[in-house]
């Protein structure tokens, strides 16, 4: 879920910056401790002995806790997520839930969200602050134990034990006294301190811990398509790019496409019609390379789709699809999204090809007008062409249309698609789309049903075929 991924980015990731500050407070929690117990054990080896003696409850606590700490931090970043991606949803689907009038359900589903992800906050929180009570419990046993015996040795006037030692550090405590008994008790503390501070620092590091998991979860997919060692960039499809018996399925058992096999020139249209589910979008997946296919080749000149680099072969193919994607940003600058070195020569080209003149001139700062969330500001089909335009401004040999004139009315169809024949001469354009007016501009076209091409020809060519799916699907949609 979308959602899911930006809270593993914005939240789970912050964990990388603070764990090297966190390794640095353990570091030096655990050196202070070593270092008091050796002061302690100057003085008198019992006392570093009781001072040891702490480490051990702690240690067995600590192997009970940490676990418990790790499931329960895992569970509230996991019950975090599920509310992040339910309110990124709520959001994207906004228009959808107020015409639906679905925003009391979509509200007790998030209130719902909500209170799972606070008590799992509320668990975690309690398991920290019971295992902190604990340890203070431990530690004050130690510290009573500790002062105890210092207090009767002062009291029994007690000769020190390392006094040689105690001279090096400035001190000359032969005997136990009330200064002995006051510089003792501070190192205690300071051993005692210092564990409970370690067990804190430990168990907030199994919080980040589990946070650095969810993030190397992410980052340590592996891609499904890599390219070969003797790959090679693609310049431009010369001759042909073929589909040569190709099958497809997601699932295995569950074909998605079956022996598809055709041709496109450079200076074609190729359109892909058929129901829905029938495949059409899968079959151009493959040929970005989004997908491989179950067996089968797809070959450009020649040379099988494999044999090609894959940043070669996207970077010369654009893609207009029938859910525009646009940004918060210039209409400019959303045209030229995917070509940052576009010029305004080659934009306004992409404007007059996509039929997007005519608007942009009325919008408020033209080119520099910027759009609100998600092109709230244009209508369906003034987003549609801007997409167009995106998708031309890359100025690629390799041109995927997805329902591209779905939303425009029949006099711009007609001149988008006019323009896009002109501008594609010398380029391979494949188009899916329902429109008859549409299609009967392809050069070819191929209807597809069930993961299969039944007929394959042009507009004419399938009319003649009285019995043929594709005439009544074109007798079907002229009579809707």
């Amino acid at each position: 879920r979308t959602g899911d991924s930006i809270f593993r980015i914005y939240a789970d990731s912050a964990q990388v910056n603070a764990v090297i500050g966190r390794l640095v407070e353990l570091s030096l929690s655990f050196w202070y401790y070593i270092y008091a117990l050796f002061l302690l054990s100057f003085l008198s080896p019992t006392m570093g002995f009781i001072a040891l003696s702490l480490a051990i409850p702690t240690i067995f606590w600590a192997r009970w806790a940490m676990p418990r700490m790790r499931i329960r931090s895992l569970v509230y970043r996991a019950t975090t997520s599920d509310l992040t991606s339910r309110i990124q949803e709520s959001f994207a689907a906004l228009k959808l839930i107020k015409a639906y009038d679905a925003g009391d359900r979509i509200q007790e589903g998030m209130e719902k969200d909500s209170v799972i992800a606070m008590n799992a906050a509320f668990q975690s929180r309690r398991l920290v602050a019971l295992l902190m009570i604990i340890m203070f419990v431990i530690a004050s046993i130690f510290l009573l134990s500790g002062e105890f015996f210092m207090g009767y040795s002062a009291n029994q006037g007690n000769k020190t034990y390392a006094n040689e030692l105690i001279a090096l550090m400035a001190v000359s405590w032969v005997i136990w006294n009330l200064g002995a008994f006051q510089w003792a008790r501070t190192q205690f503390h300071t051993t005692s301190n210092n564990v409970r501070l370690f067990m804190r620092l430990w168990l907030t590091a199994q919080d980040m811990a589990m946070g650095l998991s969810r993030v190397f979860d992410i980052l340590d997919i592996e891609p499904d398509i890599e390219d070969e060692p003797d790959a090679k960039p693609l310049i431009k499809p010369e001759k042909e790019i073929s589909f040569e018996n190709i099958n497809f399925e997601y699932e295995s058992g569950i074909p998605v496409l079956e022996g598809v096999s055709f041709t496109a020139k450079p200076g074609t249209i190729t359109a892909i019609i058929g129901p829905t589910g029938s495949g059409k979008t899968t079959l151009m997946s493959l040929l970005l390379r989004l997908y491989e296919p179950s067996s089968g080749l797809i070959k450009i000149d020649g040379t099988p789709l494999n044999k090609y680099l894959i940043a070669s072969l996207r970077e010369k193919a654009a893609i207009a699809l029938q859910e525009n994607v646009l940004f918060s940003l210039s209409v400019r600058d959303n045209i030229r999204y995917v070509a940052p070195e576009a010029d305004d020569s080659t934009i306004n080209q992409a404007i007059e090809i996509a039929c997007m003149d005519e608007y942009v001139h009325d919008l408020p700062q033209g080119l520099d007008t910027v759009l609100s969330d998600r092109g709230g500001k244009l209508s369906t089909g003034q987003r549609q062409r801007l997409s167009i335009a995106r998708a031309v401004v890359r100025n690629t040999p390799i041109l995927i249309l997805d329902e591209p004139t779905a939303a425009l009315d029949a006099v711009t169809e007609q001149q988008v698609m006019k323009n896009l024949s002109m501008w594609g001469r010398d380029r391979v354009i494949f188009l899916i789309t329902h429109r008859i007016s549409t299609i009967r501009r392809a050069d070819n076209i191929l209807y597809l049903d069930q993961g299969k091409i039944l007929e394959n020809g042009t507009h004419e060519e399938l009319m003649r075929n009285e019995n043929g799916k594709y005439k009544a699907f074109v007798e079907a949609e002229s009579n809707l």
